[in-house]
């Protein structure tokens, strides 16, 4: 595939499996180490993030307070190394032109050489990060049990474009009488999308024929924040991508739902609506391009079963969902499984795939551990193709 000058983003966003993003809107240290799996198995502290109605469900078995403060999830992939590569072209660049300035034909032969082969090494060269941080609060009431929770989620792209006309003009340049040295055609860059939720998760309890089953809602102020950084690949900083002059906001309101019911004992069976009002923000114009970052309507459907000491849960998307207007969708089927090995020690694991086959596959591995009934302490990491890695840490408070 061919990046051309000043589309940059064109390879990006037509699909390249390896590059685009790959997260799942939200970060729980139990649901990710399960495949990402929630929507019928979520802990009452995450259930907030991802079915509501999971809280009313819950109460009967769990009336206690609690808190989770806080999660901090992050997963990405930098298979081709592309921000230290471009950290050694800009330390080439910089040597080629001093060594130009001080009329030092030696040097500048040799880094002309160093520059043609950081150039040639950026070639079709991608990264992708996601990040995310999230509180809640659980207030038990038989009634209408609720939560308080907050919600941070981004996802950034990085590219290279590598223009052939920089490694011609290198390539030509007389290292006795060079020209001076100008900013190379070759671009960096970074598109990224955050999306920030503060919301109150209400629950239903009802009953059918004594089965138990739960309608949760939750109302929520949004905020959407987007990045659209494009600089000269010498003056490539991907930490800079987040400067005011790259980013456009937009505060909003949304809305998600969800049901959950128990058919019989252990068994749980859940539908989730999250984010039933569509949203579009476009990024500010850099190099003469703009993207759109949206926010769409995810329904996803899940099953668990809980025996004494093991579970079992299962998520599937009902849609696929994007992110960026231009870049392919991602519907994913999610798997796993709990033991808990002991009444403090439990052990998780899980699998997630996308059924489009626009993202990697992904594993997951996760530890919790129960300190006097009071406080938890979560452990989860990832791992996928290209080689893809994440982890997820998370607090929990139970009074």
């Amino acid at each position: 595939m061919k990046m051309l000058k000043f589309a940059l983003y064109c390879a990006l966003l037509l699909l390249t499996p390896s590059v685009a993003i790959a997260g799942q809107q939200y970060y729980e240290a139990r649901s990710d180490a399960m495949g990402g799996a929630g929507v019928a198995s979520s802990s009452r502290e995450g259930a907030g993030f991802i079915n509501p109605a999971l809280l009313a469900l819950q109460t009967p078995k769990f009336n206690n307070f609690a808190m989770l403060l806080p999660v901090i999830g992050a997963d990405g992939a930098d298979k081709d190394q592309m921000i230290d590569k471009f950290d050694s072209l800009q330390d080439s660049y910089d040597a080629l032109d001093a060594a130009i300035t001080v009329g030092d034909a030696t040097s500048v032969d040799l880094y002309r050489g160093e520059l043609v082969t950081d150039l040639e090494s950026l070639k079709d060269n991608n990264a992708y990060v996601s990040t995310g941080i999230g509180f809640s609060i659980v207030l038990p009431t038989h009634k209408m049990p609720m939560a308080v929770f907050y919600k941070s989620y981004m996802d950034a792209i990085g590219v290279a474009a590598i223009a052939q006309s920089d490694i011609d003009t290198l390539n030509g340049l007389d290292p006795n009488n060079p020209s001076e040295l100008a900013d190379l055609d070759s671009q960096g860059a970074v598109v990224a999308g955050v999306v920030s939720d503060l919301g109150v998760a209400l629950s239903f309890p009802l009953s059918i024929v004594n089965m138990p089953i739960a309608v949760g809602v939750s109302p929520k102020l949004q905020r959407i924040d987007t990045y659209n950084y494009a600089v000269s690949a010498n003056n490539f900083e991907a930490s800079d991508f987040d400067d005011f002059k790259y980013r456009n906001d937009e505060v909003t309101f949304n809305l998600d739902v969800g049901v959950a019911m128990k058919p019989v004992e252990g068994l749980v069976v859940g539908l989730s609506g999250r984010n039933l009002i569509s949203q579009d923000v476009e990024t500010v114009e850099a190099q003469g391009r703009k993207f759109t970052y949206q926010v769409k309507p995810q329904f996803t459907a899940g099953i668990a079963y809980d025996w004494d000491s093991i579970s079992l849960t299962s998520d599937i998307d009902l849609n696929a969902y994007k992110r960026f207007e231009e870049v392919g969708g991602t519907q994913y089927w999610r798997v796993g499984g709990e033991l808990k090995a002991t009444d403090w020690f439990a052990l998780r694991l899980g699998y997630r795939h996308d059924m489009k086959d626009t993202t990697a596959d992904i594993y997951s591995l996760g530890t919790g551990f129960e300190f006097g009934r009071v406080f938890y302490l979560d452990f989860t990491g990832m791992v996928g193709s290209d080689d893809a890695i994440g982890g997820v840490l998370q607090t929990s408070y139970h009074f």
